[in-house]
């Protein structure tokens, strides 16, 4: 199996919003995606597979990443963003502001992990209803 933009496109565009999270994971692992990484500073989504990696940027905006990366910032980012309080591109400049120069979010391990500059883990996040 390939992973395929337009089905990848197809399930993004049906979330909505962060409510939808555990439903587009599930039609991810539908399509065989493994995990995939959202690039901050490039704006870009790194979707794998077991045999492949394609970048897709959909909704990105590329956003700045301070050098000095704040565990503390990008929780509370999270939570205002589970609690749907600003949208997708907002989420990504207060991730650029914590220093967060990517997440992974990992359908295997069900855990969405925000690194630093160093890439050490700041957050994991489990992924609920997945």
């Amino acid at each position: 199996m390939t992973l395929n933009y337009q089905a990848i496109q197809a399930a993004v565009n049906q979330e909505g919003n962060a409510s939808g999270f555990a439903r587009l994971m599930q039609a991810f692992k539908a399509l065989g995606v493994t995990h995939y990484d959202y690039l901050v500073a490039e704006g870009v989504y790194r979707y794998y597979d077991v045999n492949s990696s394609i970048d897709l940027p959909m909704n990105g905006v590329p956003k700045p990443v301070t050098a000095v990366s704040d565990a503390a910032k990008i929780k509370a980012a999270v939570r205002g963003a589970q609690a749907g309080q600003f949208d997708f591109e907002r989420f990504c400049e207060l991730a650029g502001e914590a220093g967060v120069p990517m997440w992974e979010t990992n359908l295997v391990n069900k855990t969405v992990t925000y690194f630093d500059g160093l890439h050490q883990p700041l957050l994991v996040e489990p992924i609920p209803g997945l």
